[in-house]
């Protein structure tokens, strides 16, 4: 798993579960803490994501849902055809649209 590609699966991760451990994010993706600690600098630093670490047994993360980092980047043409889209498509295809737009706006 490629870096980007980890990333976008502990933002996944985070979003989903709002709260972690460094250890247990490191464990389930299979690299080390240091790893999990620099992909989190890279995320809030460079991507705009507002992640909170704190220090203590098992380092703890924080994930704030408050900014959307690539919502600028799609009209609200987008996210009525994406909306429109999964509601056509039913079942696990609406599920993956749906989580798309969660992660957009």
């Amino acid at each position: 798993m490629n870096a980007a590609v980890r990333r976008a699966e502990l933002v996944r991760i985070l979003r989903q579960r709002k709260k972690d451990t460094i250890d247990n994010l490191a464990r389930e993706l299979g690299v080390s803490r240091n790893t999990i600690k620099r992909d989190l600098l890279t995320l809030t630093v460079d991507e705009g994501y507002h992640i909170e670490t704190f220090k203590g047994n098992g380092g703890g993360v924080v994930f704030h849902d408050t900014q959307k980092p690539f919502g600028s980047l799609v009209s609200q043409e987008h996210i009525d055809l994406l909306n429109e889209l999964a509601q056509e498509k039913g079942g696990r295809k609406a599920k993956l649209l749906n989580e798309i737009l969660d992660f957009l706006v």
